[in-house]
């Protein structure tokens, strides 16, 4: 018989073989014992109503786990244990050292497993205080730069633009604004909306509702415009006979934001020719413009005026 055929020979029969083997194996290491550290969600009970923790209680504990093989991964799937920790002695304006053991660990009871150890932390140390509640403003965050050339019009908002934060009264009392994770406005061209959570400082236990907001960032782009008859200032020293200058008016051309120079008027803008300090004869001056916050010059014509003074 080739060699090939003796492999091919009873293929279906080899091949259950093999599953046969896998399975038989995968049982027996399920049965075999060990242990594992996992992290367990850590739950707080028996709080007093109108009482916190200053700062947060840790969301999970560490801990060491004992029994079959095939329950340790059972449990490491399906996340059934938990720790909790007793809080019925907590009092506002007094310190708690909560130690952690594993009689704080509860196993689901149709499971052979143990609990062998709390490994972190193994113990809390909790300041108590009174909870209370206020009122208090958002302060809605942003990041990034928008496309060339456009602006935020005024700042960011948030819907609602307040929230009620719940927490210990030490913190909460001085808390005068709360900030939200950050929005994204990096090459944006047109307003920026979305959801964004509160965000507290730590370590500190305290919560909002609403938890998520709203955040809008209104978006503009620039806008040119030409000011064709703007009034020119003209400055020079007194003791000639005449002083003139010419053209009266320049043409002025500003760009900045849309809602900057969308009514800019020639009365917003400021042309000046300053001769003062200049002998007689005519002369050739440069005009110096000035334009509001926010607002650019990109041209003015003339670029010179002509000063005749005798």
């Amino acid at each position: 018989m080739s060699v090939s055929r003796a492999v091919t020979n009873n293929i279906a029969l080899k091949i259950a073989a093999v599953i046969l083997a896998l399975v038989l194996w995968a049982f027996a290491k399920g049965e075999q014992r060990g242990d594992r550290l996992m992290s367990v969600p850590l739950i707080v009970r028996n709080l007093p109503e109108g009482v916190t923790t200053v700062e947060k209680v840790p969301e999970t504990i560490d801990v060491v786990l004992a029994g079959a093989n095939k329950e340790l991964v059972s449990l490491t799937l399906w996340g059934n244990v938990y720790a909790f920790v007793d809080m019925t002695d907590a009092q506002p304006g007094r310190s708690l050292r909560v130690s952690l053991s594993p009689a704080n660990v509860v196993v689901p009871r149709n499971v052979d497993v143990l609990a062998l150890e709390v490994r972190n932390p193994k113990s809390l140390d909790l300041d108590i205080d009174r909870l209370i509640s206020k009122r208090t403003k958002i302060d809605p965050r942003m990041e990034g730069e928008l496309a060339e050339g456009y602006f935020i019009l005024g700042w960011a908002t948030s819907i609602p633009d307040s929230v009620t934060t719940y927490g210990p009264a030490s913190v909460v009392d001085f808390l005068h604004s709360v900030r939200t994770e950050s929005l994204n406005v990096s090459g944006r061209r047109d307003r920026v909306e979305a959801s964004r959570s509160i965000v507290f400082d730590e370590p500190w236990n305290l919560h909002s509702v609403p938890r998520d907001v709203r955040v809008v960032v209104e978006v503009e782009g620039t806008r040119t415009v030409t000011l064709a008859n703007a009034p020119v200032v003209f400055e020079h020293e007194s003791g000639f006979g005449s002083a003139t200058i010419s053209p009266l008016a320049a043409e002025i051309v500003l760009s900045g934001a849309e809602h900057r120079v969308r009514n800019l008027g020639s009365g917003d803008i400021t042309v000046v020719v300053d001769a003062r300090g200049l002998p007689k004869g005519t002369h050739e001056l440069i005009p110096v413009v000035e334009t509001p916050e926010g607002v650019d010059l990109e041209q003015v014509m003339p670029v010179r005026f002509t000063v005749t003074l005798e």
